[in-house]
Order: C-alpha cells, then sequence, then structure tokens
C-alpha cells in the first residue's frame, strides 16, 4: 500500500512536470515547476528499495534460477539457502553503507525543496533491515512448510 502510494506521487509529479512544461507552455503561460523533479526522484527513491524489501519477501527478485531449479533437491536446496545467506550478508553490508551516506546526508540540503537529504538517504538502511527481516522470514516460511525453497516464487501470493 505504501509503495503504490508513492507510485501515485511520483506519477502526479512527473505529469505535473510535463504540463507545466510542455502543455502550459505551448499554450502561452511560462511558468516553472522546479520541485516536480526533486519529489518525484526522492519518492522514486524509496519506492524502489521499498518494493525490493516486498520483492525479497515473495522470491521474486531478479535471479538466475534455472541452474538450481535444475539440479537434483539435494544439491539446489543447499545452495539457494546459502545464496540466502549470502544476500543476508550483503544486505547487512548496505545498511552499514547506508549509515554513512546518513552522516552525509545530515550535511547536504536539497536545492529546491529544501529538506535534508538524509531523509531521502534513510530509504537504504530502512530498506535493508526489511530486506533481512523478510529473507529470514521466507526461510522461516520455507522450512516451517517444507517446501522447497528454490519453488519459493511459484508460493507467493499473487496481489
Amino acid at each position: 500500500m505504501i509503495v503504490g502510494f508513492l507510485l501515485a506521487i511520483v506519477a502526479f509529479a512527473v505529469l505535473w512536470q510535463v504540463l507545466v512544461r510542455f502543455v502550459l507552455t505551448a499554450a502561452g503561460y511560462n511558468i516553472s515547476a522546479p520541485w516536480t523533479e526533486e519529489l518525484a526522484r526522492y519518492t522514486l527513491i524509496w519506492m524502489v528499495f521499498l518494493g525490493a524489501a516486498i520483492g525479497v519477501r515473495h522470491a521474486r527478485m531478479i535471479a538466475l534460477e534455472f541452474g538450481v531449479r535444475k539440479v537434483p533437491a539435494k544439491i539446489g536446496v543447499p545452495i539457494r539457502y546459502g545464496v540466502m545467506l549470502l544476500c543476508i550478508g550483503f544486505f547487512g553490508l548496505l545498511f552499514w553503507v547506508g549509515l554513512d551516506f546518513l552522516e552525509l546526508g545530515r550535511s547536504e540540503t536539497s536545492p529546491v525543496l529544501g529538506i535534508k537529504k538524509d531523509k531521502v538517504y534513510w530509504a537504504m538502511p530502512v530498506s535493508m533491515v526489511i530486506m533481512i527481516i523478510n529473507s529470514l522470514a521466507l526461510i522461516a516460511e520455507t522450512i516451517s512448510l517444507d517446501r522447497d525453497i528454490r519453488f519459493a516464487a511459484d508460493f507467493a501470493p499473487e496481489d
């Protein structure tokens, strides 16, 4: 729901920017709306990171799965769990990198909206924590329901 709301904000900002730049200019009204570009960019950043966190929970991230799906379960399942653990480690690394960005963002202000950029940079550490939690939840779910993790995306609910 949050990601859908963010998408609506991005769509509104981009539509307004197009209307102001092309339609109103062609009609003889020369106004500008510089806030639309920043709003769309910052909202898109949050939308992508939160959307990726949802994708992790449902095993819908882009992956080359044909290899582990073709090998026997005795080989493919441990490989898939190993990859999930590597992803969790990577998300942890990105969490720490995101914290470094927060320090940088506290000293930067966006030129048009005038907000501290750390509000934008919070998207990374927040989403990485959610990705770690969602990865662990996916692992726990496949183990508790005795499902083959290689096919976890096939069991994900359709929204």
